[in-house]
Parts: C-alpha cells; sequence; structure tokens
C-alpha cells in the first residue's frame, strides 16, 4: 500500500513539473518577438523631370495583421522620393500566424508621368524558432493574380516630354504689327518726299 501510495505520489509530481515546464516554455514563447519588412523598388523611365518626383505608397492589412505606427483603420501611406530601393517602416510583431497585405501606388500629381498601378498580394507567416530567441518571418510578395514571386514591390513611373509651349499671339504680335506698319511709313514719306524734291 505504501509503495502504492509512494508510486502515485511521484507520479504526480511528474505530471507537475511537466505542466511547470511546458507553462515556462509556453510563456518564454510568447515573449519572442519579431519583425516584418516590405521591400519596395521605386523605377523612373523616360524624360525625368528636374525635380525627383514625389510617390506614395499604401499598405493595407487584413484584420488583425500587425502594421507600422501611425496606421489608421489597417492602412498606411508613405512617401517615397525619387528612384530609389528602400522599405515601409519596420513592423514589430510578437505572435505567430499567416497574416496577408496588400501594396499599391497611388497616382500622383505629373500630368506627364504615368504611374504605376499595380497591386501587390504580400502573404508574411511568423511561426516560432527552432533556435534563437526571435520569431522566423516569411514575406512572400507577387504581383496580383501572378504565379511569380518578387523579392520587392517594383513600381516603374514613366515619363513624357512636356510639349514645347509655342508663344500666343496677343500684346507681342500687336507690337510687332504695329513697329511693321510704322516702318512700311517712314519709307512711304520717305519715298514721297524724294519725289517732291525731284519734281
Amino acid at each position: 500500500m505504501k509503495k502504492t501510495m509512494k508510486f502515485r505520489f511521484l507520479t504526480v509530481m511528474l505530471m507537475l513539473l511537466c505542466v511547470a515546464a511546458l507553462g515556462q516554455t509556453a510563456q518564454a514563447q510568447e515573449a519572442l518577438t519579431g519583425e516584418i519588412i516590405f521591400p519596395v523598388t521605386i523605377r523612373e523611365e523616360g524624360a525625368l523631370p528636374e525635380t525627383p518626383g514625389v510617390y506614395t505608397l499604401v499598405l493595407e492589412g487584413e484584420e488583425g495583421a500587425p502594421m507600422p505606427e501611425g496606421s489608421r483603420d489597417q492602412r498606411f501611406q508613405w512617401q517615397v522620393t525619387g528612384a530609389q530601393t528602400t522599405a515601409f517602416p519596420t513592423i514589430a510583431c510578437n505572435s505567430v500566424g499567416i497574416y496577408h497585405y496588400t501594396i499599391t501606388q497611388e497616382p500622383g500629381k505629373n500630368a506627364y508621368c504615368t504611374y504605376d498601378r499595380v497591386k501587390y498580394q504580400v502573404e508574411v507567416t511568423i511561426t516560432y524558432p527552432e533556435q534563437g530567441d526571435k520569431l522566423e518571418v516569411a514575406v512572400a510578395i507577387a504581383p496580383e493574380n501572378a504565379a511569380m514571386k518578387s523579392d520587392t514591390a517594383m513600381f516603374v513611373n514613366s515619363y513624357e516630354k512636356p510639349p514645347v509651349e509655342i508663344p500666343q499671339t496677343g500684346e507681342s504680335g500687336n507690337l510687332s504689327l504695329m513697329l511693321g506698319l510704322w516702318v512700311c511709313s517712314l519709307l512711304a514719306v520717305a519715298f514721297l518726299w524724294k519725289q517732291r524734291k525731284t519734281v
């Protein structure tokens, strides 16, 4: 009887130790954090303006997806100046899961620029690490309705050369006309004066 009680006691203690160990492991996993980075590339083509263009990029996340600071209603706007490869502000994350985002570019104000309207679908997978103290983050970027994935969300903006402005006929045209008439009048007076002296 005593051996049986002792065996049960040891079994219960062992189970409690296992539960405590599992709890500590779960707490340690919950304390892990990670970083989500969305790389972006802006390219410019054609007759580039003297002043670099300013481009507005939009990141939208599904409900519950981690977002950059300053986001509103799971939407974050970010401006990039000129052609460059950069990244959205880093997003801190502390929970595992699969999250979905979209990255787009809003049309700008330059009438001679064709702004790239491609839409990128982004899938972020966050998992616990096998080793280390940071969550593992995998980012998959692909244009909408395209199977091929990309390392970056690329937007190619094309510029056209503005048409050459032709001066409008206004005061300058009237001035030229008046000057021409004045010269013709002087020539006519001089001719008549010469004819009179000859007679």
